[in-house]
């Protein structure tokens, strides 16, 4: 595999799904962008391009280091865009507990699951070919069914079962749920898409 300006084009695009949904998170949990939001789209889409870089680099040593690369950005963009509609679900509603949070959780994962087909399936594992396409999708999505069972699982079991410790926001409880569940899923896809879907 080479690197490619399609690859750094690909990896920016995704530097900046991330730059325009991680500030909801930011607003929920009541933290500060570290730059002003101008500057902070075009820097992640810089800080993705050259991440894909060094994976390219490091793939000389491993060779599965570019492939992961890409992988780990498209499971960065797809954590954010995750988040990052669940949060501005709840900033628009204002209910941070409760049903809505597995009804917020289902949503926000569907768009990250299919965002994370189209950039896997043309991108990270690279399988152009559309003849199978019906049984590869319907295996993606058994793949990522349970991992969204999981997902919304886990979240709602955080989030409503445990309960947020004594002194912390409820909003700031709902993401340590909703990402203890994406860190938690993440091997999952990853395993599942690699092995069982996007094969060669």
């Amino acid at each position: 595999m080479r690197l490619t300006p399609r690859d750094l084009f690909f990896a920016a695009i995704n530097g900046a799904f991330i730059g325009i949904l991680a500030p909801f998170i930011f607003t929920n949990l009541a933290i500060k962008l570290p730059v002003p939001i101008v500057l902070f789209v075009p820097l992640l889409a810089l800080f993705s391009a050259l991440g894909v870089a060094a994976g390219y680099l490091l793939s000389k040593i491993r060779g599965f280091f570019f492939q992961l690369s890409k992988f780990g950005l498209i499971g960065i963009t797809n954590t954010v865009i995750d988040l990052g509609i669940y949060n501005l679900l709840i900033f628009m509603s204002d209910v941070s507990s409760g049903y809505l949070i597995a009804v917020f959780k289902s949503f926000s994962v569907l768009a990250a699951i299919v965002n994370s087909y189209i950039w896997n399936k043309f991108w990270s594992f690279e399988k152009k070919e559309v003849s199978n396409f019906g049984e590869e999708f319907t295996q993606f999505l058994l793949v990522s069914l349970v991992g969204l069972l999981l997902n919304v699982g886990i979240t709602a079991f955080v989030v409503n079962v445990i309960g947020a410790p004594a002194g912390m926001a409820e909003k700031t409880w709902a993401n340590i749920g909703g990402l203890t569940a994406s860190i938690l899923v993440l091997t999952w896809n990853f395993i599942g898409y690699k092995f069982f879907v996007f094969k060669k």
